[in-house]
């Protein structure tokens, strides 16, 4: 039961990511319908998996980070111990959705060390790729002076424009 309310999280995450998941490969584009399957077929988890690891292996750092996700609860799979090194490389190679993950692990998940400066540095490092829910979390902390921002309104509008710019492109660019 932990697995599926990890996977629905995963899944919201998904897709409130917006813009920043522009880029998908094939990978994406098959993985994404399973994860909002509560039962996806063995074969078709297999079939995608492998499609995945083989855009891995060829250097998409967004298939690196899509990899991580069969091993945070997609078909009962749950081995986050598999999945951080997978998120922390697609991370490092700019992948934005990996960059959000480890900021949101370290600020408030069970299966990264609560640390609130990283945090803060994983959610500048997404903002900057315009990651929507990054830009929101930075519009709040700086609200609030919370993840060790001063409170800072100035700060907080300027999140906030962004994230409207985002949504104006998405509503012009739909998907």
């Amino acid at each position: 039961m932990a697995a599926l309310r990890h996977l629905s999280a995963l899944a919201l995450l998904l897709l409130a990511s917006g813009p920043t998941a522009s880029a998908a490969g094939t990978c994406r584009e098959q993985l994404h319908p399973l994860l909002l399957q509560s039962t996806p077929a063995a074969d078709d988890v297999a079939r995608v998996r492998a499609v995945c690891e083989a855009e891995a292996r060829s250097g998409v750092a967004d298939a690196t980070y899509q990899l991580a996700l069969f091993s945070l609860g997609l078909a009962g799979n749950w081995q986050p111990a598999e999945a951080i090194p997978l998120i922390r490389a697609a991370a490092d190679q700019g992948v934005s959705e990996a960059e959000y993950w480890l900021a949101w692990q370290s600020e408030a998940g069970p299966l990264l060390p609560h640390d609130p400066a990283v945090a803060l540095g994983w959610y500048q490092k997404a903002s900057a790729s315009r990651h929507r829910l990054a830009l929101e979390r930075l519009a709040v902390a700086s609200e609030r002076g919370e993840l060790g921002l001063p409170v800072d309104e100035r700060k907080a509008l300027e999140y906030r424009a962004e994230i409207r710019r985002c949504d104006e492109e998405s509503a012009r660019n739909p998907r």
